[in-house]
């Protein structure tokens, strides 16, 4: 799961280094704004040109840190102690064993009763009635909504 993290973070810096740059170097190249398309389309970056920069800030806690530490502190001790390639992976397989059958009724038959209807004796009766609306729907509609473009 780390290791996801820790790709998918460069994977995104990566990423906004190349946008970052690819936007500057077209604002540098064209100040005005005025965009010429083979410019947009020719301008690729490779990775290797991609410089990334870490800024080392200091932060001020308003206390000393290292009273609390213990003695000889060092926070990446052990941090490649951890042989991924030897840690055997086990999958869990999912039975999942639903018995429906505790919940419905003693002899439950969904299909019971589906073709009791004659359908040939129903009448159907088609109603053509308008709806009102109490409120005007151009109201709730974007101005100028045209729904058949």
């Amino acid at each position: 799961m780390k290791h996801l993290l820790v790709v998918s973070g460069l994977l995104l810096a990566a990423s906004t280094a190349v946008a970052s740059n690819f936007v500057t170097d077209n604002y540098l190249n064209n100040p005005h704004g005025k965009t010429n398309k083979s410019s947009m389309d020719e301008a690729v970056v490779s990775v290797e040109d991609i410089h990334i920069i870490e800024l080392e800030e200091t932060i001020d806690l308003g206390f000393n840190v290292n009273q609390y530490l213990p003695e000889n502190f060092n926070p990446l001790a052990g941090k490649d102690d951890i042989n991924w390639k030897d840690i055997p992976l086990i999958e869990i397989p999912e039975n999942v064993d639903l018995d429906t059958k505790i919940y419905l009724p003693k002899d439950f038959n969904p299909l019971k009763g589906k073709d009791d209807i004659n359908w040939s004796k129903v009448s159907l009766i088609e109603i053509d009635e308008d709806v009102q609306f109490n409120f005007n729907t151009q109201d709730y509609l974007p101005t100028g909504f045209n729904p058949n473009k």
